[in-house]
């Protein structure tokens, strides 16, 4: 079996760069900016500990240096509505900190669901990880990548139509991990 940081080095160079998922990535990518780190925690509590020291170490560290962390959490919770709620709790904590504006935060899950959509719904690809995975990402950045606001939305349909044209089975080959033992 793949320890959690070779699988989330898969998903991050097969799924998220290798099907094109996020047109900001791959530069950060081969520059060697993504941090890529594993949460080995059971207690939700010493997980948003990690987090804060993972967003002190982003916040103290040149963008040129480290651009984004992954922060994989294979004990997070299974549950995703519960793993989201998680996330928003941290969002709320960048918002007490003042921190809202400069960095934004991206939930991963392999029971992803965006709002509206069925649980078979291909457009959830886009965000099932290995497992819980959460995505810390300078807002800076973000907005020097998207100079027209409507191109998060033209990105979400393009994922979303690349989605749908994979075959099942090259999409159950991708998404190995998915499967269910």
């Amino acid at each position: 079996m793949e320890n959690t940081l070779s699988l989330t080095k898969y998903w991050l160079e097969n799924i998220v760069l290798g099907l094109d998922l996020c047109p900001f990535a791959r530069i950060p990518y081969q520059k060697g900016q993504i941090r890529v780190v594993e949460c080995e925690d059971l207690d939700e509590d010493d997980q948003m500990s990690f987090f804060l020291e993972e967003l002190d170490l982003l916040s103290q560290t040149d963008p040129n240096e480290i651009s984004t962390t992954i922060i994989a959490y294979p004990l997070g919770s299974s549950d995703f509505t519960i793993f989201n709620d998680f996330v928003g709790d941290l969002e709320a904590m960048l918002e007490e900190a003042e921190l809202g504006d400069v960095f934004q935060l991206v939930a991963f899950h392999p029971e992803f669901v965006f709002v509206d959509t069925d649980f078979d719904h291909l457009g959830n690809y886009v965000n099932r990880s290995p497992f819980p995975i959460l995505h810390i990402l300078r807002s800076e950045e973000i907005f020097r990548a998207l100079k027209n606001p409507k191109d998060g939305e033209i990105i979400s349909f393009n994922n979303d139509k690349k989605l749908h044209e994979i075959s099942r089975e090259t999409l159950d080959q991708l998404f190995y991990y998915l499967k269910k033992s």
